[in-house]
């Protein structure tokens, strides 16, 4: 006090001494009330603190651009924040070590109906199925595999499995573990019977087994433990199983700096740890007694994470439950993926679910069927051993996975695979699980004695990412967890027939059961017109990527005319490419008609010239990806697209044909995430309905289908989601009077669709395949209208118009008003054959030759199929028609009389 007296003093006396001025006053400044703090000890007037009066101005060009970069950076800290917290939210597990209790099972469970028995041994879980009408017995494993003079051991115990276990580690290393050997040799498993359900439980893994009771246990909770039991248990725990830790009684062996380290909470509560070495049968009784009080596997968890003894080896290992039961002629097996644990460092990314049923042996006639193209047989020990094994992707590739090359896509439309022999054959149906499925097919000769064929299912999704330029280790991430509430469900349908006709007829009830057949008045034919193309063109000397006309909404309207004067009615036509920037279309956030094709105004003028024709208008329209898109088309580039697992957004590219791997001269463009498909779907389906056109065509919907692995809050869709909203959306268009079409027809859309095209009919023609089959135009004939690819754009023409009277599909063109040298230097070569001045004549002349000969049996039944010789078949309808194709380059004579020219196609009525 003194001193701050003496300092007040000072300044007084010095404040004195200066000479008093009068400033003036535009220089007067208003002092602050606040007093100035200064340090101890100084003596000195304090400068009076200022008050400075601000002049609000209007923002700025850069401050906006400050603002927008300030906003996008706090949305970034944002989401790494919340990737951050669900990585942290990342818990492994509690895999339990299933046992085998052979003294309480019995030697086999059986279930049966009066169709079907099945057997199963409790011993390995291999079972046998007994089809009573045929007597036929079905092995799900080869029963004389050990005598297999080819197969290595590794390949005898996969053979003796039945399930096949693939999975990674963080590395992106692979594996596989068969259950006959990390499960059944083991005894890692259980066996039970309810309800004549069948269960299975697997543990596969090397790790020893792992018990659960606590590690580690605060006093408090651990005594909450202890009143529950009786006077014995408690003795046992806290005399023989754990040490009690009270940080103020320490053993002189122990390091309290240590324990404290470990363990914080010593300081205010005493802990139990486990004993360890602990006896095997202290072990037991231990997990025995906290069972009494439902010891969870969640406080196993919690205290397995509180027990910092030792580290313990990290081991693959897997608990997966499969259920079986019979339904009529049907095996269902099923595997719920709620029920599938494992550790994430080693994630499960593939499972094979009865790999080895029905393998056929050296000595065994039949064949494999492969759902490639229409259908496609192997033929049992066909010798082709050099060639590779048949595998498709069902419903393609999943376009949130990157590849660095692609030779040729591998994808089904139906999720169906089969065996025939004997007098018995089957077809085995992924109904639940197909979007992540894959088949595969293999000939004996070469890993072992035996042909099988089975489904692969890509279970946890993995990408490779760089995490710099100097780091050269590969790095992967993966997808938190399984979807939750999906399931694997494979039906295996057992025919009466070794007939691949039967086989598709089983799945054509599976398909359709009593639903109503089409009632076409002609053969179905599909005219896709293309509007616009992007083509770089001149503005003001300037190059610029733009719309294209190749057909202006004017010209559109002139083609269905003529068409309809030739005489040709109720023609479906696809308006391709007429909106939102053409072909490679725009995010279709709002329909944009395209100016170069005449605008919007010139789009209704086109409907109203085609309003009395029998045409039928579909609006096409890309809703699952977008091509040069900008923020003017509601595009933002880290917020619309989907993301692969490594979280990177989904920016794909076209391939090279020559060297296979992706072409960066070309623009990439992206692959939308779900809630874009979704809505550029309904912008889709409400564009159509205010038009009055008679329906849509979706581009991508029912053929490509892929997921969304962002795993923000909310934000991850699985491919069997993807799978739900385009089937949602498009019973919703259906519901609102619009008609829908489809390409390449995709099993989970069909039912839904009114016409597909670019349905395949002969797929690849890969070595292996033995022939092509028309097993899923079988199925769909009478139910649905479908057509193969464009006449007019195939490298045969006939070669179409072959396959499609081979299998009872309907015609397709693609045309467009201007003439082919309109495509130089564009990336559309597809369209050279298109022009419809070129193709008019063509057109009317195939299409009323065909609806003539074919137009008989558009409606009806396929009831049969057969090859008379390698290039000739027949087809046979429900209304005694046969339809004969000879794909050869000479004729064949049938019968005497019925003489098949080269390279064409007959129909003929089957006398009574």
């Amino acid at each position: 006090m003194k001193k701050d007296k003496e300092m007040k003093d000072n300044l007084n006396e010095t404040a004195s001494t200066e000479p008093k001025t009068k400033a003036p006053k535009k220089a007067k400044v208003k002092t602050s009330k606040k007093k100035s703090k200064m340090p101890e000890g100084y003596i000195g007037r304090p400068k009076p603190m200022r008050t400075k009066t601000f002049e609000f101005h209007k923002p700025t060009a850069k401050f906006y651009i400050g603002l927008v970069f300030f906003l996008l950076l706090a949305g970034f800290i944002t989401y790494l924040a919340i990737r951050l917290i669900n990585v942290s939210k990342i818990t492994d597990a509690f895999i339990k070590a299933y046992q085998f209790d052979a003294d309480n099972t019995p030697e086999t469970f059986t279930i049966e109906n009066d169709k079907l028995k099945m057997v199963m041994d409790t011993r390995t879980t291999q079972f046998t199925i007994l089809q009573k009408d045929t007597e036929h017995v079905w092995y799900s494993n080869p029963p004389e595999l050990q005598n297999d003079p080819i197969a290595l051991t590794k390949e005898k115990n996969n053979m003796m499995s039945t399930l096949l276990v693939g999975y990674s580690t963080e590395n992106g290393v692979s594996n596989t573990y068969d259950t006959y050997t990390y499960s059944i040799k083991r005894d890692f498993f259980e066996v039970d019977k309810k309800n004549n359900v069948i269960s299975v439980n697997y543990t596969a893994s090397t790790m020893e087994r792992e018990y659960k009771y606590p590690l580690a246990i605060y006093a408090e909770e651990f005594e909450e433990y202890l009143e529950q039991l009786s006077t014995g248990d408690q003795n046992v725990l806290t005399r023989r199983c754990y040490r009690e830790i009270d940080i103020d009684r320490l053993k002189p062996s122990d390091n309290k700096e240590e324990l404290l380290r470990k363990y914080p909470g010593l300081e205010d509560d005493n802990l139990y740890l486990i004993f360890d070495p602990l006896n095997q049968y202290l072990k037991e009784q231990c997990e025995s007694i906290f069972a009494k009080i439902d010891y969870s596997d969640e406080d196993y968890l919690r205290h397995h994470e509180l027990y910092q003894e030792k580290s313990e080896k990290s081991e693959p290992a897997f608990n997966i439950t499969v259920n079986y039961k019979l339904d009529g002629n049907k095996l269902i097996v099923d595997i719920p993926f709620d029920d599938i644990l494992y550790k994430h460092a080693y994630p499960l990314v593939q499972l094979s679910v009865l790999p080895y049923f029905g393998a056929a042996g050296l000595e065994d006639e039949g064949f494999m069927f492969v759902p490639e193209g229409g259908g496609s047989i192997i033929n049992f020990n066909n010798g082709k051993t050099r060639q590779n094994g048949y595998y498709a992707d069902v419903y393609g590739w999943d376009w949130a996975s990157d590849r660095k090359a692609v030779i040729k896509e591998t994808r089904v439309a139906y999720p169906v695979f089969g065996e025939s022999f004997g007098d018995s054959s089957f077809i085995a149906i992924m109904e639940n699980g197909s979007e992540y499925a894959g088949v595969t097919a293999e000939i004996s000769g070469k890993l072992g004695s035996y042909n099988y064929v089975r489904a692969d299912y890509k279970m946890i999704h993995g990408e490779q990412f760089e995490v710099s330029q100097r780091n050269t280790s590969a790095q992967y991430a993966y997808e938190a967890n399984l979807p939750e509430g999906e399931r694997i469900t494979q039906v295996y349908a057992f025919v009466n027939s070794p007939s691949y006709v039967d086989m598709a007829k089983e799945y054509r009830n599976y398909l359709f059961g009593n639903q109503k057949k089409v009632a076409n008045k002609e053969t179905p034919l599909a005219v896709e017109i293309v509007g616009a193309v992007d083509k770089v063109q001149q503005v003001l000397g300037m190059p610029k990527n733009k719309p294209y006309k190749l057909t202006s909404y004017t010209d559109a309207g002139k083609i269905i005319n003529q068409i309809e004067d030739l005489g040709i009615s109720n023609v479906r036509y696809k308006l391709s490419g007429f909106i939102n920037g053409g072909i490679r279309q725009k995010m279709l956030k709002k329909v944009k008609y395209i100016k170069a094709l005449g605008g919007k105004n010139h789009f209704n003028k086109m409907l109203d010239s085609v309003e009395e024709t029998s045409a039928k208008v579909y609006l096409d329209a890309s809703t699952q990806f977008s091509y040069r898109s900008t923020l003017n088309d509601g595009f933002f580039r880290y917020r619309d697209p989907a993301r692969f697992a490594s979280d990177e957004v989904c920016e794909l590219q076209e391939y090279s044909p020559v060297w296979y791997g992706k072409l960066d001269s070309m623009d990439s463009y992206y692959l939308l995430r779900p809630y874009n498909i979704d809505r550029a779907a309904d912008v889709l389906a409400k564009e159509a309905l205010g038009n009055n056109l008679a329906g849509i065509s979706y581009r991508e919907n029912g053929y490509q289908l892929s997921a969304d692995y962002n795993d923000s809050v909310g934000k991850t869709t699985s491919r069997a989601k993807a799978r739900e909203q385009q089937v949602a959306r498009m019973k919703e268009a259906k519901d609102n009077g619009l008609s829908v079409m489809i390409n390449a027809g995709n099993a989970y859309a069909v039912k839904d669709a009114d016409i597909i095209t670019n349905l395949t009919m002969h797929g690849n023609s890969y070595a292996i395949i033995d022939r092509h089959i028309p097993f899923y135009e079988i199925a769909l004939h009478g139910y649905k209208d479908y057509t193969g690819s464009p006449v007019n754009l195939g490298y045969e023409n006939d070669q179409i118009i072959l396959e499609s009277a081979e299998c009872g599909a309907g015609l397709y063109f693609v045309f467009m008003n201007e003439k082919e040298k309109a495509l130089q230097e564009t990336s559309y070569t597809e369209y050279y054959a298109a022009c419809f001045d070129t193709w008019k004549d063509k057109l009317n002349d195939i299409y009323k030759r065909y609806d003539k000969e074919l137009g008989v049996i558009k409606n009806s039944l396929i009831v049969d199929h057969a090859f008379i010789s390698d290039d000739v078949t027949v087809t046979t309808y429900d209304n005694g028609y046969k339809v004969y194709v000879n794909f050869g380059y000479v004729d064949c004579n049938v019968v005497p009389g019925l003489k098949i020219p080269a390279r064409q196609y007959k129909v003929q009525k089957v006398e009574d």
